[in-house]
C-alpha cells in the first residue's frame, strides 16, 4: 500500500488510495453481470445467433465434397458450441473457473462455421470462375457426390 500510495497520493489524475473511503471503493470485487443482464444478453445472443447458424447451415447442406456425417456433424457444432459459451456465461457467475469453457465455445462454434462459411463461399464464387460445375444434387445421396 505504501509504495501504492507514493503515486496515487500525490499524482492529481490517479484515485487518491491514501483516504480509507477512496481505497475501500477500489477494492470492490466486481461481481460480474446481474442475472437479469445476464438473462437479457442470453437471450439475444441464442436467438440471434442461432438464426445466424441456420442460414449458414441451410446454406452449406448445399456444399459437395463432405461425407453425410461430417457435414451433419458440422451443420450441429456451432449450435452446440453456443449452448456451452452461454451456459458457460451462467456457469462463471457461480464459479470464475468456468471462464474457460467461455473461450472453449467461442472457439468451437467459430471454427465450424468458418469451415461452413468458407466452402461454401468457395463453391459458390471461386469454382465457376474456374470452370468446375457439377449437376450433383447436394441433398441426394452422398455416395454418389
Amino acid at each position: 500500500m505504501r509504495n501504492c500510495a507514493r503515486c496515487h497520493g500525490s499524482i492529481p489524475s490517479l484515485q487518491n488510495i491514501t483516504e480509507y473511503n477512496v481505497a475501500v471503493k477500489e477494492a470492490q470485487v466486481d461481481e460480474g453481470a446481474s442475472v437479469s443482464t445476464l438473462a437479457r444478453v442470453s437471450h439475444i445472443h441464442l436467438f440471434g445467433i442461432s438464426f445466424i447458424f441456420f442460414f449458414i447451415g441451410l446454406i452449406f447442406s448445399l456444399a459437395l465434397g463432405f461425407n453425410k456425417w461430417v457435414k451433419s456433424g458440422l451443420i450441429i457444432f456451432p449450435f452446440l458450441f453456443l449452448i456451452v459459451d452461454i451456459s458457460s456465461w451462467w456457469l462463471t457467475k457461480i464459479d470464475p473457473g468456468f471462464a474457460w469453457l467461455v473461450i472453449i465455445g467461442g472457439i468451437g462454434y467459430s471454427l465450424a462455421a468458418s469451415v461452413m462459411l468458407l466452402s461454401s463461399l468457395y463453391q459458390m464464387w471461386i469454382m465457376p470462375l474456374r470452370q468446375q460445375h457439377t449437376d450433383v444434387n447436394a441433398w441426394d445421396d452422398d455416395s454418389k457426390a
